[in-house]
């Protein structure tokens, strides 16, 4: 064997054993927006059984994959919209003891060493699935709304205080890792100022949200939650909490009143949009479409020697973005009972979490990318037109930007609330596409959650008396 061809099968074995690290994930070759699609189209109405179970045995078939958290939230949610409370539950308990095992700093360090060697020549999705902060909060609202399925009102109170810690951990969290990053680009010596700016399309939408993790509809659903069990101290907290991230909710500021009212304060604000002693009680959780795929650019980068070589990175196509729809509610003689507002919109936590990203994004793709031109380079030196034909051939396949995400989720987060004489009561939601009715069994101050969830233009719909 000469040296030229040693060389080559020596390349050929190092790009074979990062691609066997990398087949770990399915998404490796298969963008996963393409992979969802199939997820996304059985969250709808019009679904059977056998089309569901199928959707999700595919699902499980994931579960021992590097990606297993990913496909364990999308089952998590699919068996929750088919009140497989107890399934989804299951599920969500995988994706929650994932995330705790990443708490584990040692344990994080050694797979991620792993994992990182072989990403390092092929792409990000090479990397297990780790999830993202608004993804966590998520985790544990559907967990939370899995035992107000099953009527469990003590396991949702503790899943409601765990998302609560959750949100002021990944705050602390969120800085460290950010600071990692800067401190890694300049070991490095990558200018991320030279890069960052084909990121400014964003800021338009990133702008929309204060935070990546924080979420006022976990925040209000866990507000109603506490108010519904007499927990008002608990209440005004995430009321408040929820305010300051939706400064202008006419809604909220009736709640705040309400709760402090209540507490035996004097609150400003007189409208408390309060219950009568014949009333009960109902609290509106509307879901509408689906949060946004990662689409993928590509961004040149001059090398040490004069070449040119391009890298790929995530981003989101801001200009075609999905404009959401909003939820009527009507009595039995079409009274409007009120339409519902938006509290969350998951898109724009999604693409600030991507922006928030940025900086550990550019170093790994720098680093990756000089590695592949020195790859190519010594193929073309040592091996002749074959090895230059199978370096080139194989950055060129291998260069795709990492598109995972939770693509299940709704794109915004809406709320609603309104009081009702006791008795049986039928209630017509409606969207300008659809619409449902809803039979309740309203009781004098008690609450009911109504969660109606927007998909593939059917409403899918769940009570939850408490």
């Amino acid at each position: 064997m000469g040296w030229s061809s040693f060389i080559v099968r020596g390349i050929l074995v190092s790009v074979l054993f990062a691609l066997l690290q990398g087949c770990a994930t399915s998404s490796l070759f298969t963008a996963y927006p393409t992979q969802a699609t199939a997820f996304k189209k059985i969250i709808s109405t019009n679904q059977t059984d056998a089309g569901i179970a199928t959707t999700l045995a595919k699902l499980d078939e994931e579960r021992e994959g590097a990606d297993a958290m990913l496909y364990m939230m999308e089952r998590g949610r699919i068996t929750q919209l088919s009140s497989r409370f107890d399934e989804s539950k299951s599920d969500f308990e995988f994706v929650i003891s994932s995330f705790d095992e990443q708490d584990l700093a040692s344990t994080i360090e050694l797979s991620k060493a792993a994992a990182q060697g072989s990403s390092l020549l092929v792409n990000d999705n090479a990397i297990p699935y780790k999830g993202a902060g608004y993804e966590r909060i998520f985790t544990h609202h559907h967990q939370a709304f899995n035992y107000l399925g099953e009527g469990d009102l003590e396991g949702a109170s503790v899943e409601f205080r765990r998302v609560a810690l959750e949100q002021r951990v990944l705050l602390e969290k969120h800085e460290k890792e950010v600071a990692n990053a800067f401190e890694k680009a300049e070991e490095e010596n990558i200018d991320l100022n030279a890069l960052t700016p084909a990121f400014s399309g964003l800021d338009p939408v990133v702008g929309r949200v204060k935070s990546s993790f924080q979420n006022a509809y976990t925040f209000y659903a866990s507000a109603a939650f506490w108010e519904s069990v007499g927990e008002l101290n608990s209440a005004l907290v995430d009321y408040k909490k929820a305010l300051e991230i939706n400064s202008g909710s006419q809604l909220l500021k009736q709640d705040i009143a309400r709760v402090t009212y209540k507490l035996g304060g004097q609150p400003s604000n007189t409208d408390f949009n309060q219950a009568n002693d014949n009333q009960g009680v109902v609290v509106v959780f509307f879901e509408d479409g689906f949060v946004p795929a990662k689409s993928e650019i590509k961004i040149p980068l001059p090398t040490f020697d004069g070449g040119l070589i391009s890298l790929a990175f995530p981003y989101y196509d801001i200009q075609h973005w999905p404009v959401s729809q909003h939820l009527r509610a009507s009595d039995e003689d079409f009274n409007d009972l009120g339409w519902t507002e938006t509290v969350v919109d998951v898109g724009a936590l999604a693409v600030k979490s991507l922006k928030e990203q940025v900086p550990a994004l550019m170093v790994r793709q720098v680093l990756r990318g000089y590695a592949k031109y020195e790859l190519q380079k010594q193929a073309e030196s040592h091996g002749g037109w074959a090895g230059q034909l199978i370096a080139t051939a194989y950055n060129i396949i291998s260069e795709s930007a990492d598109r995972r995400s939770w693509l299940t989720l709704p794109q915004t987060g809406q709320v609603m609330r309104f009081n009702l004489n006791e008795g049986e009561r039928v209630v017509t939601f409606s969207t300008p596409l659809a619409h449902t009715n809803v039979s309740l069994d309203v009781q004098a101050k008690r609450t009911i959650f109504v969660r109606i969830v927007n998909a593939n233009n059917s409403l899918i719909t769940q009570v939850y008396e408490l």
